[in-house]
């Protein structure tokens, strides 16, 4: 079965990204829509063996490009670049190996604005075919690399801490009887910042399992920093944080980038990454977005719904309305526990 589509293709992309169970592999010229990169990000943490394929020009490997693809390499994705002098023109998405996206639509912000199509092949043997062999093809002529070009914001982990991704349950498994396991995810690391000599306001945090934090703001951001000298200690700026008085880790949400972010104080690593577009508080529980999709996870830090709807609402009583795909349902909180 073949679908074919010329109006919100995001959409039908990001769809369709949510949608896969074991691999998604990419092949696109061009990628600068961060709405479709971060679906991507999610999977690969989930499990789903996500491949990228794309060209190392003026576009992708720009200052202008608000992608880090080092994001989806540090939590075991693949990034493929082609260094060639000739261009690979290619646009298709091939997703568990089953469904084949293709056409005129490169994975940019412009294209979606631009005249466009694209098909959806489900099923059709000789199409996946085509497609698989094509991407196997280039994926043995464009060697997978880690890029050290500027705006690849997030460098990659050392050896001794890729071996060792930061579990948050062993912080809270003698307590924790949950089930639910937070997603292993490596650490992120930033470039140091320097000494700072002042600051324009000092706030000092209570978290549990840590001792008190000290936060201190200067010219509209925060940092960590260290008691008696009065100096960073992290390494992570930012420009917003949220503590969840009901949280039983000692964590706090932090806004690096224009991303929310869980941050460990005690082991100064996040456990999940700057990712999330917008997180809100629902009865302790936290609603978190990446891209258009929402997710929550409980007061122990463990994800206990999944990354797919549309939206989620606290009514009260430990009742949540969840939507997807236009329809409303309810749910006791009971029951996502069970």
């Amino acid at each position: 079965m073949v679908e074919h589509y010329s109006n919100k293709i995001q959409n039908v992309i990001q769809k369709e990204l949510f949608n896969a169970k074991q691999s998604i592999k990419i092949v696109v010229a061009w990628f600068t829509n961060d709405l479709l990169f971060q679906p991507l990000v999610l999977k690969q943490q989930a499990g789903v063996k996500v491949e990228i394929i794309l060209n190392r020009d003026e576009i992708n490997d720009s200052d202008d490009n608000n992608i880090d693809f080092c994001e989806l390499i540090n939590v075991g994705g693949v990034v493929r670049w082609n260094e060639t002098k000739q261009l690979m023109h290619d646009k298709f998405c091939v997703i568990d190996d089953s469904i084949v996206i293709y056409g005129s639509y490169n994975w940019t912000n412009k294209a979606e604005y631009n005249e466009e199509s694209i098909a959806v092949s489900r099923n059709e043997s000789e199409t996946i075919k085509f497609y698989l062999d094509k991407f196997r093809k280039l994926a043995e002529k464009y060697p997978a690399v880690i890029s050290s070009s500027p705006n690849l914001k997030i460098t990659s982990t050392n050896p001794s801490d890729s071996a060792t991704p930061i579990d948050i349950l062993t912080l809270e498994k003698e307590r924790s009887k949950q089930p639910y396991i937070w997603r292993e995810c490596k650490c992120v690391k930033f470039s140091p910042y320097n000494a700072l000599s002042f600051y324009d306001k000092i706030e000092v945090v209570s978290l549990a399992l840590t001792k008190d934090i000290f936060i201190a703001k200067m010219k509209g951001s925060y940092y960590f920093i260290q008691p008696l000298k009065w100096t960073p200690y992290n390494d992570v700026e930012f420009s917003e944080y949220i503590r969840n008085d009901q949280m039983v880790e000692g964590t706090i949400w932090l806004k690096v980038a224009m991303k929310w972010g869980l941050y460990v104080p005690a082991i100064r690593k996040f456990a999940f990454e700057p990712i999330c577009d917008e997180i809100k508080n629902c009865n302790g529980n936290i609603a978190f977005r990446i891209g258009i999709k929402w997710g929550m996870v409980d007061k122990y830090n463990h994800i206990i719904l999944d990354c797919k709807y549309d939206n989620i609402f606290y009514l009260g009583k430990g009742v949540y309305r969840l939507r997807c795909d236009g329809i409303d349902s309810i749910i006791k909180e009971s029951d996502i526990h069970s």
